[in-house]
């Protein structure tokens, strides 16, 4: 009598018979294979039927043994025609998975699953081809049915969470928690879940599941270095140094151990315990440059914490410097230096040193053109920016800030072109959108910059920077003038002590013919401290509508003072009127 879902005892029985037959020469011949008489009747038929199935099925799995799955599953696929199993839809997926024919794989196993829904090997090997063919949620569902059906196999449970580990990580780590409790701890898992955790920031949980892999695998060292790091990482600072001091007393001569627990020492502001384990790797001719360099890492890495640490840190920095004249990176950090004590010649001349040593690394050339450009310096930092852009061509920040700096020298054909690329390698960035609008819009190309603005809305509809922009762009073309004055709304509620922005607002007043309340917010801009020449001129136009002449004679030439090549305003000021 055959089981549901196959025949294991006749197969077996018929595979052996047909292995001594071939061995004997008494297996059935191709023409006469899966030929049925006419004469037979309707039971014998259906029996007959059978054996023809079990004879292609036997055929097929003697191909399969012998590693020629095309074969296999021609004759699996002819067992099919005279009766439909679904051992033989399970071996013809197996065949297929072979041939790497996935589409068929899953056909095939979808039906042996349909035919014997309870059959967990059928269900499992769907389950697998769906994960293969990136059917995730198809492949879940199936992994879920199996353990609702036998929980017994773990690797069901690591498939499921794995495929959640992606698409929803607080349900992989639930997943991961129920296969420790079932299962105990188990490396693999432990892995997964201290990934998840340090990816989300959870750095206490993360260094709980590599402290039970570390109990798992106590002597794994790279473990319990990662562990350490974790711990660093948790602001676990005491087992932190625990855990690498007994690295660093199982190697003493290993420096990498060394380094990390001075660098926990500098952590816990433990700058003389740190200093004696650095000082003899500063001071030893035969240390390698990566060794000294990473101590003068952790000296500048802490000053972000203590900035009284700043004496002590450039000088060991230098002494790395001086080490090692040709490593770029010790010039870096001093760069750094010199920024965080707002030395400008300091910061300039280590990260000249930076793109001389090391031109590839685009910032240098950044860092170093900043230093000018925060302070409209653009004279110095054009020349920089030329030469970066040459050896950096396709970094962001370079074609940007080189598109500022033309920008604001007056060169804005350069400029557009320039951001046009910087918008190429970063589309999406709200920057540079929004410079490049303002370029276009000293250009007279005005078409191209509201498409700009209107971009940058869609992308951010609340960035208050392109929201004032476009809207004194508006206002100055005196055009969609209630639109405009909504977004300065939200810009100034953004921004309410800003004096440009104070301006725009009072300017869209202006345009709109509501005089007392651009009187109001220019008047603020003015006194805020950071007013331009074009922010006095408007508080002057505006004292003019409001018939007071002579306040607005006050506000032009105070305007004229801070921009006295404007020609335009000395000849207002000279006719006394607008």
């Amino acid at each position: 009598m055959r089981t549901h879902g196959g025949w294991p005892e006749a197969i077996i029985a018929a595979l052996a018979a047909v292995l001594m037959a071939s061995a004997g020469g008494c297996a059935s011949s191709g023409e006469d294979a899966g030929k049925i008489p006419v004469t037979a009747e309707a039971g014998q038929l259906g029996e007959m039927r059978h054996d023809v199935a079990l004879q292609h099925y036997v055929d097929g799995s003697v191909f399969e043994l012998k590693g020629d799955y095309a074969q296999a599953a021609l004759e699996y696929q002819e067992a099919l025609r005279f009766e439909r199993d679904p051992a033989m839809y399970f071996a013809l997926a197996k065949c297929y998975t072979a041939l790497n024919k996935a589409g068929l794989a899953v056909e095939a196993a979808r039906e042996a699953m349909r035919m014997a829904p309870e059959n967990i090997d059928y269900r499992r090997m769907l389950a697998d081809l769906l994960a293969t063919t990136l059917d995730l949620d198809g492949a879940a569902t199936q992994y879920e049915q199996i353990i609702a059906r036998d929980s017994s196999n773990i690797d069901v449970w690591f498939n499921l969470a794995r495929i959640y580990q992606q698409r929803n990580p607080p349900k992989a780590l639930t997943l991961y928690k129920r296969i420790t409790e079932h299962f105990g701890p188990q490396w693999d898992v432990l892995l997964q879940v201290a990934d998840l955790y340090n990816k989300s920031g959870h750095f206490e949980e993360a260094a709980d599941a590599l402290k039970q892999m570390s109990a798992i695998d106590p002597g794994n060292k790279e473990l319990k270095h990662t562990l350490a790091q974790t711990y660093v990482r948790a602001n676990r600072l005491s087992d932190a140094l625990a855990t690498e001091k007994e690295l660093m007393e199982d190697e003493p001569a290993n420096l990498g151990y060394r380094i990390e627990v001075g660098g926990i020492l500098l952590a816990q502001k433990e700058y003389d315990r740190a200093a004696l384990l650095f000082d003899p790797i500063l001071n030893s001719d035969s240390v390698a440059a990566d060794a000294q360099t990473r101590v003068a890492e952790l000296y500048f890495g802490q000053l972000g914490k203590d900035s009284t640490l700043l004496p002590l840190a450039q000088s060991v920095i230098e002494r790395v410097r001086d080490a090692h004249p040709a490593d770029w990176r010790p010039y870096w950090f001093l760069g750094g230096v010199g920024s965080m004590k707002k030395d400008d010649s300091l910061a300039a001349r280590n990260f000249r040193k930076v793109t001389e040593l090391a031109g590839w690394n685009a910032d240098g050339w950044v860092f170093l053109s900043s230093i000018y450009v925060s302070k409209n310096r653009f004279a110095e930092a054009l020349p920089i920016l030329e030469a970066a852009i040459k050896v950096v061509p396709d970094d962001f920040r370079v074609n940007f800030l080189l598109g500022v700096a033309y920008n604001r020298s007056g060169r804005n054909q350069e400029a557009a072109l320039t951001l046009e690329k910087a918008r190429q390698i970063n589309p999406r960035d709200i920057d540079a959108i929004g410079q490049l609008a303002l370029v276009y819009e000293q250009l007279k190309q005005q078409d191209e910059a509201d498409s700009l603005y209107e971009e940058a809305l869609r992308l951010d509809p609340h960035n208050h920077l392109i929201l004032n922009n476009y809207s004194y762009s508006l206002a100055e073309r005196d055009v969609q003038l209630e639109r405009a004055l909504e977004m300065a709304k939200t810009a100034v509620d953004a921004e309410p002590g800003l004096a440009s922005y104070l301006d725009t607002i009072g300017w869209v007043y202006y345009r709109l013919g509501r005089y007392e309340q651009a009187e109001n917010y220019v008047k603020k801009a003015v006194t805020s401290g950071e007013a331009s020449a074009v922010v006095f001129e408007h508080l002057g136009d505006i004292y003019y509508k409001l018939n007071k002449p002579s306040e607005a004679l006050e506000q032009w030439n105070a305007a004229l003072k801070l921009d006295q090549n404007n020609a335009v305003l000395r000849e207002k000021i000279n006719r006394g009127s607008l």
